[in-house]
Formats: C-alpha cells, sequence, structure tokens
C-alpha cells in the first residue's frame, strides 16, 4: 500500500509510526525528571570539575596537615570507684546499666571545671602561651564576653581525651601538647586533681553522713527534730556505705613523655576530605544542572507559560552592535538564527488566517535582549518572503533605533506628537524588504511617553498600521522599567516573554509577568535567553563551568529590582 495518498495525506500507519518519533524526540529533549536521572546528566556533563575538584582538596589536606607543628600524646590511667553512683538505683535499672551510667559520669567529672582549674591552677597554665589566646582571638573573646579564665579552661579541655579503656574501670587521661614534658605534667595534674575533687566530695559526704548520725543519737526521745525521710536514709547509709572494699580512685599508670610525635597522618586526612569534596562536587553539579537547565517542564512551572525556545549567549563585542539585531542574515546556519526560525514557528501556529498580526517582545528587565530577539524574529519575516513591519515601541531608550537608524529624522513618537502620518516615517530596507518605525528622532518631545501611548491618536496609528501590514513585531521596554509595555500588551495580539534563564531571578521574571496578567492568553510562550550554545550532552570544560557558576550567581542589580 503507498504511504502517501493521491491527496498528498499521511496514510494512517505512517502518521502513526510519525507520531512515535515525534514522542521520542520530545522525551529525550525534555529528559527524565527524575533527580537520580539529573544527577547522571548533572556529572556527565560537568565530569572534569567534578574530578578535578576533590583532587585539589585532597591535595590541599594532605599539605595543612603537613604543615601543621608536630603534637605529643601523653596518657596517664586512672581506676575509678564505682561506688560514685550518677543516680540512685531503680526497679527498672540493671546492674550493668547502672555501672555504665557509674563509669560515664566520671568520664564527665574529669573535665570539670573544678578540676580543670585545680590542674591549670597547679602548673600555673594562666600565663602559659599555648592556652592563652592573643592578638585577634583575645579581642573576639572579650567582644564575645567570656573571661580570660573561662578560655583557659576550653582550651586545655580540647587537647584532652577521656576515654574508658574497653569495659574496665580504668580510663584514659591523654594530653596532646607541642612539648612532650608538657603533655606528661599536663595529663598526671589532671588526674591528681580529679583524685583530689573525688576526695574533698567523699569528705564532704561522710562529714554530713556523721552530723546526721549524731542528729539521730540526739533524738532519742523522738522531738521531731529529724524528719521520717532523714530516719530512712541514715539506714541505707549504715548499710550500705561501710561495706565497699574499694578505697577509691587511683592512678594506675603516670604518663611519661612521649618520645616521638604523632603522626600527621595526611593520607587519611586526604581521603577524608577527598571523600566529603566528591560529594560536595557531586551536589553542586545537580544545583547547577537544576539551576540552569531549560526544560520545558521547568519553564512552564517557573512562568506559567511554555517553553519557546532557548537562545545562545551573545558574545559582549556583538551586544550592542547591529550584527545582533541581524544574526538571521550574518549567521543564518547558527544556534541564535535556528532558534528565531523555531519561535517564528511557534507565532505562526497562532496566527490562524487573521488578517493582520502585531506581536510584542518584552522582557522583565533591560539588558536581556527583547530588542534583538524582535529584530532577528523581523528580519526572518522578511527573508521567507513576507512585508513585516518591526517598530521600536521603547520611547525612552531607543536602544533598537540607535543600531538600526542612528540618523533618523524622526520617528513613531515626534509624528504622534505632531500629529502627522506616521507612515511618513517608516525606513525601509532594499536588502532584505523590512520595514522599521524608530521610536523616535533627536529632537525632544514635549509631551509625556505615558500620555501619548494612552491617547486615541495612538491606538488609531496601530490600527492604520494593521491595515498596511500582515506582520508586525514591536520591541516593548522592559516590564519593570516603566508601565509602557503593559500598555502595550493591551493592544497586541501575540507577546513573547523574554529572559535570561541563567541570570535573572524566577521571582522577578513572574513579578513581571504579573503587570500583564490580564493579557495572560496572550502570551505564546518564554524565549530564554544567554543558554550556552553546546550540546546537552557535551562535557564542559573547567572554564565553562567556572563561567555557568558565574552566571547562576546573583546579581545585585537583580535585588534591587527584587526589593
Amino acid at each position: 500500500m503507498s504511504q502517501r495518498l493521491s491527496n498528498g495525506a499521511i496514510a494512517p500507519d505512517r502518521r502513526c509510526k510519525l507520531m512515535d518519533q515525534q514522542h521520542r524526540q520530545i522525551e529525550r529533549h525534555n529528559g527524565d525528571e527524575s533527580i537520580a536521572a539529573l544527577m547522571r546528566v548533572a556529572v556527565y556533563k560537568r565530569a572534569k570539575a567534578v574530578a578535578a575538584f576533590p583532587i585539589v582538596v585532597a591535595l590541599c589536606a594532605a599539605a595543612i596537615a603537613m604543615s601543621l607543628p608536630a603534637r605529643y600524646d601523653a596518657t596517664a590511667v586512672i581506676q575509678i570507684d564505682p561506688r560514685q553512683k550518677s543516680k540512685p538505683a531503680t526497679p527498672d535499672t540493671t546492674g550493668h546499666e547502672l555501672k555504665q551510667e557509674t563509669i560515664d559520669a566520671e568520664v564527665s567529672a574529669v573535665t570539670s571545671a573544678p578540676v580543670l582549674r585545680t590542674a591549670i591552677d597547679a602548673l600555673n597554665l594562666d600565663h602559659d602561651p599555648e592556652f592563652t589566646s592573643r592578638g585577634p582571638m583575645s579581642w573576639l573573646s572579650r567582644t564575645l564576653g567570656t573571661s580570660p579564665t573561662q578560655n583557659i579552661e576550653a582550651a586545655l579541655a580540647s587537647r584532652l581525651s577521656i576515654s574508658r579503656m574497653r569495659n574496665t574501670l580504668l580510663v584514659g587521661i591523654r594530653m596532646s601538647s607541642s612539648d612532650p614534658a608538657k603533655s606528661a605534667r599536663i595529663a598526671n595534674a589532671v588526674a591528681a586533681s580529679y583524685l583530689k575533687e573525688w576526695s574533698a566530695t567523699k569528705s564532704s559526704a561522710e562529714t554530713a553522713a556523721t552530723m546526721l548520725g549524731q542528729r539521730l543519737k540526739d533524738d532519742l526521745d523522738g522531738d521531731g527534730i529529724v524528719s521520717q525521710s532523714e530516719r530512712v536514709f541514715a539506714s541505707f547509709l549504715a548499710q550500705y556505705a561501710q561495706n565497699s572494699e574499694v578505697p577509691g580512685p587511683s592512678i594506675v599508670t603516670a604518663a611519661v613523655p612521649p618520645r616521638e610525635a604523632t603522626a600527621a597522618r595526611p593520607a587519611r586526612t586526604a581521603a577524608i576530605a577527598f571523600a566529603f569534596a566528591t560529594l560536595a562536587a557531586a551536589g553542586l553539579a545537580l544545583l547547577l544542572e537544576i539551576r540552569t537547565s531549560t526544560r520545558a517542564s521547568r519553564v512552564r512551572s517557573a512562568f506559567a507559560c511554555p517553553r519557546m525556545t532557548a537562545l545562545p549567549m551573545i558574545e559582549a563585542r556583538d551586544a550592542t552592535s547591529s550584527r545582533a539585531c541581524r544574526f538571521v542574515l550574518a549567521e543564518p546556519e547558527g544556534a541564535y538564527a535556528e532558534a528565531v526560525r523555531e519561535t517564528c514557528r511557534e507565532l505562526e501556529k497562532r496566527r490562524s488566517g487573521s488578517p493582520s498580526r502585531l506581536t510584542l517582545v518584552v522582557s522583565a528587565l533591560p539588558g536581556e535582549g527583547a530588542e534583538c530577539l524582535a529584530s532577528n524574529i523581523a528580519h526572518q519575516y522578511a527573508v521567507a518572503g513576507h512585508t513585516p513591519l518591526l517598530i521600536d515601541a521603547d520611547f525612552r531608550a531607543a536602544a533598537l533605533t540607535q543600531q538600526l537608524a542612528g540618523n533618523s529624522a524622526s520617528g513613531f513618537l515626534d509624528r504622534i506628537a505632531g500629529r502627522k502620518p506616521v507612515a511618513n516615517a517608516i525606513l525601509r530596507d532594499c536588502a532584505t524588504g523590512l520595514h522599521f518605525l524608530p521610536a523616535c528622532g533627536p529632537s525632544l518631545i514635549p509631551i509625556p511617553v505615558r500620555d501619548i501611548l494612552g491617547s486615541k491618536a495612538f491606538a488609531d496609528a496601530i490600527a492604520a498600521l494593521r491595515k498596511d501590514f500582515v506582520t508586525i513585531v514591536m520591541a516593548a521596554p522592559p516590564l519593570l522599567k516603566a508601565d509602557d509595555a503593559r500598555i502595550l500588551a493591551d493592544l497586541a495580539d501575540d507577546i513573547v516573554f523574554v529572559t535570561a534563564w541563567q541570570k535573572t531571578p524566577k521571582r522577578v521574571a513572574r513579578r513581571a509577568l504579573s503587570k500583564i496578567a490580564a493579557c495572560q492568553p496572550k502570551i505564546v510562550g518564554a524565549a530564554l535567553t544567554d543558554i550556552a550554545a553546546r550540546e546537552d550532552t557535551a562535557i564542559m570544560s573547567l572554564f565553562e563551568v567556572l563561567a555557568e557558576m558565574k552566571a547562576v550567581a546573583p546579581h545585585r542589580i537583580f535585588k534591587a529590582h527584587a526589593a
């Protein structure tokens, strides 16, 4: 059976195959929206940066670890007394749990403020440069309201490491210092300070028990001086406190000065830094992919309008030249020209046989490329055989007029203000057949722009131009700069919203669109500018990744507009 019918229509089976192919192409273009798919694409595109960043971080970490001063660790071992209960036993508390809580409490007591203070006073560490802050750190401590005593105690505690040795009652007190002899002296001083503090606590408890016993003896007549709870406590104390065979905590092994410094372990440090840097690089790549992705679903969720096309970034030397306004002529096979043709195809779908169509091209902020896109759309229509009219409606800046007709004697605004026919100000390009209506001439206009745009003469002039031209493309001023674009949107049939996807914050673009919310049905879609001119699956260079990071970074101008 023939694939085409006699009237040129496509056969049903052939149509199904074409629809399937288009559907697969759309799926490949839009991509999978899952995080896993985004991660794969993000890491693959930025593979060079993802690989280089962890290596650099690991080398820096290893270099820092090797450059640190030598540290000496000395350890004193003490045996704690399990009789010092952290809290009384309960019916639900097992002996092992109670013992573990007791040990944990005693380990915490080793680094308590009284123990550290006693060790500091014993060794006169208040004047040791290793534990006293100087310069900016001292000033910062005073600003935060911390006393020098607290700073010294914190510095000493940061050098101490208290740990239980396996499941025994032995606790190691390890001290790290740049001087081997000093590390041993401090470890022994902390151990001795803990024993002294424990003895003082025990003496206080024994004194309290003796006083309570004496009170019980003096209260033989039961006159009520001693409460019932005190009697119960005294009976428990008499039953259990005197039956322990452990004399209390003691020093098992005194610390001795170490002979060798503790190894810096640069390899281990580099491995840890490499692992964390790899995760950070992958996360940053995913964030960049999310921020720069131009998928249709992301554009629709961001602006509530479809994505029309993505326009590549224009080089700085071409951004303000007349060449940028004629990219479809200067580079007809380039990515920008193809994006313009894609925009024209979307606009033609909405024409539906109407005699004239006025397309408004507008952006949120200056410098997003709305004038350039409007000019190229009009030039593309001219190349295709139409007779389009390009209007520079940015009457305040007139950037398009300066690029295409800087020597024009008059323009749209002059003619309306002087009540003269607008058609006399239209210029024609003999090479392409494009008609151009400049914004204004060099003379000053005494009437405010807002009054001219809202006048009946302006509306009548637009109606007259519709009769003479089938296709009209109008470059409007930015939405957040003035209300001119909102007035022009009421006169337009189609609206193309231009936004710098990687620069303009989405909240700023949404705020600009809210100004023309009443014209929502007219918005054909969003044209994304400043997109990197490369394939989505290409591996980016390190320079491109840095440029991408710079592009998505916040800009002060946008923050000012968003305020």
